[in-house]
């Protein structure tokens, strides 16, 4: 899943007029040099699919897995934190092979519940915090394996659905840097704007529309419909983990990748998105590109 900028909605709309400080302006220097050495071995996984694709999937679970345990449980044990890791990457294993293998779901129940168990045994209360973390490493990662593997536009899907985050974060902030208005919910977010939001619509759909116009069976004007509930998906997802962060008083999810924070951060749009477009072409029987007008 592409790394994306943090400006979803807007973030620091308002203070264009304020000179920006020296650190954030190295800060943004290391993202955008962050982006450049991650993003082309990302995508040529993206191209490439199969089980580089899986590991990849599968390494990013993990890291999501083992993020949340530090976020919202930073006092439990370091030992069972990097269990929560490596369950959450046995778990996308186990949901990959029970494509092909039904027989895989009794593993993919059984991780949990031994994980649980293996929590209580270990620590005592710390279940409540730690399993969640698991299913949201998951559900996304699952989703755009799932997607990126189907037999037709499977590749060009997935690509889709991942910059269609990115393009909503780079045009919200952009949007909300350069018009600034009200914010959409500052107890939350509280630099997050009106004008980031429809500007991350807008950039979402016009992607969505050029593809349509790239790809011949997909309907350009569709797309741009699609893109734009992506755009606010992914800003809801983001929201949310802007409330989770703030309710453990967490500036960012964590470090692993320099100047953005951590991978909670990067994806957070993406957890709210790839889950519900993998639901909805499961129920259609084909990719959201080959999706036609009632």
């Amino acid at each position: 899943m592409p790394v994306r900028d943090n400006g979803a909605a807007g973030d620091d709309a308002g203070s264009k007029s304020d000179p920006a400080p020296a650190w954030r302006s190295r800060e943004l220097l290391l993202r955008i040099l962050s982006s450049a050495v991650i993003l082309p071995p990302v995508v040529l996984l993206f191209w490439v699919g199969g089980p580089y694709f899986l590991a990849l999937v599968t390494v990013v679970a993990a890291a999501m897995a083992w993020e949340w345990a530090n976020l919202v449980a930073p006092r439990c044990p370091a030992s069972l934190r990097r269990l929560a890791g490596l369950i959450g990457a046995l778990m996308v294993l186990a949901a990959s092979l029970a494509f092909e293998k039904p027989g895989a779901l009794v593993m993919l129940i059984a991780l949990p519940l031994a994980f649980a168990l293996a929590v209580r045994i270990g620590s005592g209360n710390w279940t409540p915090q730690l399993l969640p973390g698991l299913f949201l490493a998951l559900c996304p990662t699952i989703a755009i394996h799932w997607i990126r593997e189907m037999p037709d536009l499977g590749l060009e899907t997935a690509l889709w659905l991942a910059f269609s985050v990115v393009v909503t974060d780079i045009a919200a902030y952009g949007a909300g840097r350069t018009i600034g208005g009200p914010k959409l919910w500052a107890r939350v977010s509280p630099s997050k704007t009106w004008a980031g939001l429809f500007g991350g619509m807008a950039g979402s759909a016009a992607l969505g529309a050029g593809l349509g116009s790239l790809v011949a069976p997909a309907d350009p004007l569709l797309l741009a419909g699609l893109g734009a509930i992506i755009a606010v998906l992914a800003q809801a997802g983001d929201f949310a983990e802007s409330a989770v962060k703030r309710a453990f008083g967490a500036k960012d999810s964590g470090r692993l990748i320099p100047g953005h924070g951590g991978i909670l951060d990067r994806v957070d749009g993406q957890i709210a998105v790839l889950p519900v477009a993998a639901a909805l072409m499961l129920l259609s029987g084909k990719s959201m590109l080959l999706w036609s007008w009632p």
